[in-house]
C-alpha cells in the first residue's frame, strides 16, 4: 500500500445546504409555526374578551332599562293631577311622583354613562342609544315641568303613557342588542374553534412534514453510516455507504468510504504477506521436521551399525590372526545378529509412527483390556519386586476405537512406569468415567520428570533412557493413537513420581 495516498487524499467537501442550514431551516418553520398560532390565538382571545365584555354591558344596561321601565310605569299610574294634589292639600302622592322623576333621571344617567366611561356596543348602536336616552329625559322634563305647572290631566297622563312607550321602546333595544352580542359571542367561539382545530391540523401537518424531513436528511443517513459502520466492523471491507447528500453526513460517509477502502487495502497486502510468511514457515517446518527425523534416525541407527561394524572388523582381524575361536565367533555373530535386529525394530517403529491410517474402530471394554494386560505383565512385576495398584469401575463404559492400538497404550505407558519405577515401590494404574469420558491414569514412584523435558516428553526420538534402551518414539505413537481416537494424553509430576493421564470419549449408550 502506498503511504503517500494518505497525504494526496483531500478532505469531502461540504456542499451548501450544510447540516447546520438544514436544522436552522427547520427550527425557523417551527417557530414561525408557533409565532402564527400565538399571534392567532391571541387575537380571538382578544376578541372573545371583546365580546364578553360586550354582552355584560348590554346585560347591564338591559338590567338598568327594565328598572327604568319600571319606574315609567309607577309614574304613569300616581301621575294624575287629581291624584297628586288632592282638594284637602295632602302633597304626600307630589311628593313620591319627584321621587320616581328623580330616580329615572338617575337611571337614565347611569345608562348614558357607561361602564366607567367605555360602551363596547358598536357605534350605530351607541347613536340609537343616545338618542332615546334624549327622548326619555326630554319626557321626564316636559312631564316635571307640566306638573308643576298642574296642566290639565288628559295632558298629563299623555305624557306619562308617552313616557312609558319610551321606556319600553329603550328596553327593547337593549334587551335585543344584549341578544345580538350574545349570539355574536356564540358564533365568535365557534369560529375560534374551528380556526383552533384547523391550526392545530396545520401544525400537525407541518411537525409530520419537519419529522420526514429530519428522518430523511438526518436520521436514516446515520442510521446507514451506523449500519455500514457495523459491517465493516464485521470484517466486510468491500461494503461501501450510499452517499445521498453535500452535507456534514455526506462527508461523513465519503471519508469512511476512504478509510474503508484503506483498510481494504491493508488487509489484502497484509493477507499477502501473511500467506507468503506461512509458506515459508510451513517450508521451513517441514525441512526442519525432516532434519529433526533425519537426524534421530541416524542417531538411532548408527548406534547398532557401529555396533555391527566393531564386531564384524573385529571378528576379521581375529580370523586373520588365526586366533579366532568358535565361542569367540559365535559371539560376535549374536552381536551383530542383534544390533540387526535393534535397527529393524527402529526402522518398523517410526514406520509405525508414520503411518497415517488408523485401525478399524469397533466397541470394546477397557476393563477387559487392562485385565489381558495384567496378566501379560505379572511375571515382569513379580522379577522386579513391584506392586501393582489396579482399580478400574464395575460399570465402565465401552469406548469406540482398535483394541490393539489401545493396547499398546497401555503396555507402553505402563513398561516405562516399571522402567522408572524403584524395586519394591507400588505402581498405581486406575479407569473411571465421568461425564461421557474414559479415564486412564498410570502412575508410578519413580524420579519423575524434571520440568525442562516435561513438554518434551511425546517429541519424537526424545527419550530421558540410556543410549541403546529405547528409541523415542514409543510416547509419540501413544500421543498420535490417543488423538486418532479423539481423546488427550498429558503428563505431570505428582511430587512422588511421574503421572499420564489418558481421556477418551465414551461410546454412545455402551455400558456393561
Amino acid at each position: 500500500m502506498d503511504h503517500d495516498s494518505n497525504l494526496r487524499h483531500a478532505p469531502a467537501s461540504v456542499g451548501r445546504w450544510t447540516l447546520g442550514r438544514k436544522l436552522g431551516v427547520i427550527f425557523a418553520a417551527l417557530a414561525a409555526m408557533l409565532t402564527a398560532i400565538g399571534v392567532i390565538v391571541t387575537y380571538q382571545v382578544a376578541s372573545i374578551l371583546k365580546n364578553s365584555q360586550q354582552v355584560v354591558e348590554e346585560q347591564r344596561e338591559s338590567s338598568y332599562t327594565r328598572e327604568l321601565l319600571r319606574i315609567a310605569r309607577s309614574i304613569r299610574n300616581h301621575a294624575a293631577l287629581h291624584d297628586v294634589v288632592p282638594p284637602d292639600g295632602d302633597t304626600e302622592r307630589a311628593r313620591i311622583v319627584q321621587d320616581l322623576l328623580t330616580d329615572a333621571r338617575a337611571s337614565v344617567a347611569i345608562l348614558a354613562r357607561g361602564p366607567g366611561g367605555y360602551d363596547p356596543s358598536q357605534a350605530e348602536h351607541v347613536e340609537v342609544e343616545e338618542r332615546m336616552f334624549d327622548d326619555v329625559e326630554r319626557l321626564l322634563d316636559t312631564l316635571d315641568a307640566a306638573l308643576a305647572a298642574r296642566e290639565e290631566e288628559a295632558r298629563i297622563d299623555a305624557l306619562a303613557v308617552e313616557l312609558v312607550s319610551a321606556s319600553e321602546a329603550l328596553h327593547e333595544e337593549m334587551r335585543d342588542e344584549a341578544t345580538r352580542s350574545l349570539d355574536a359571542l356564540h358564533k365568535h367561539g365557534d369560529r375560534m374553534s374551528r380556526e383552533v382545530a384547523m391550526l392545530v391540523g396545520a401544525a400537525f401537518a407541518i411537525l409530520v412534514g419537519l419529522t420526514w424531513i429530519v428522518r430523511r436528511a438526518i436520521v436514516r443517513p446515520l442510521s446507514t453510516l451506523r449500519d455500514g459502520a457495523a459491517r465493516v466492523g464485521a470484517g466486510d471491507l468491500d461494503h461501501r455507504i450510499l452517499i445521498r447528500g453535500t452535507d456534514e453526513i455526506g462527508a461523513l460517509a465519503a471519508e469512511f468510504n476512504h478509510m474503508a477502502g484503506e483498510l481494504g487495502s491493508m488487509r489484502s497486502g497484509l493477507e499477502a504477506r501473511v500467506k507468503q510468511r506461512t509458506e515459508e514457515f510451513v517450508r521451513a517446518a517441514r525441512l526442519a521436521s525432516v532434519g529433526t527425523l533425519a537426524a534421530g534416525v541416524a542417531h538411532e541407527i548408527n548406534t547398532p551399525l557401529a555396533s555391527i561394524a566393531s564386531c564384524a572388523e573385529g571378528l576379521e582381524r581375529r580370523i586373520r590372526g588365526g586366533t579366532s575361536t568358535r565361542e569367540e565367533q559365535a559371539e560376535y555373530l549374536r552381536i551383530i545378529a542383534n544390533e540387526a535386529h535393534r535397527a529393524h525394530e527402529i526402522t518398523s517403529r517410526l514406520l509405525e509412527f508414520g503411518r497415517q491410517a488408523p485401525g478399524e474402530k469397533v466397541e470394546f471394554q477397557l476393563g477387559d483390556l487392562m485385565r489381558e494386560i495384567e496378566v501379560l505383565l505379572r511375571a515382569q512385576f513379580a522379577e522386579r519386586a513391584l506392586t501393582l495398584e489396579f482399580r478400574c469401575d464395575a460399570r465402565l463404559p465401552h469406548v469406540l476405537g482398535n483394541p490393539s492400538e489401545c493396547k499398546q497404550v497401555v503396555l507402553n505407558l505402563i513398561q516405562n512406569a516399571i522402567d522408572a519405577s524403584p524395586p519394591g515401590k507400588p505402581l498405581r494404574v486406575e479407569c473411571r468415567a465421568s461425564d461421557g469420558w474414559v479415564t486412564l491414569e498410570v502412575e508410578d514412584q519413580g524420579p519423575g520428570i524434571s520440568p525442562e523435558n516435561l513438554k518434551r516428553v511425546f517429541d519424537p526420538f526424545f527419550t530421558t533412557k540410556e543410549v541403546g534402551k529405547g528409541t523415542g518414539l514409543g510416547l509419540a505413537i501413544v500421543e498420535r493413537i490417543i488423538e486418532d481416537h479423539g481423546g488427550t494424553i498429558e503428563a505431570e509430576n505428582t511430587g512422588h513420581g511421574a503421572l499420564f493421564r489418558v481421556r477418551v470419549p465414551a461410546a454412545k449408550g455402551g455400558m456393561t
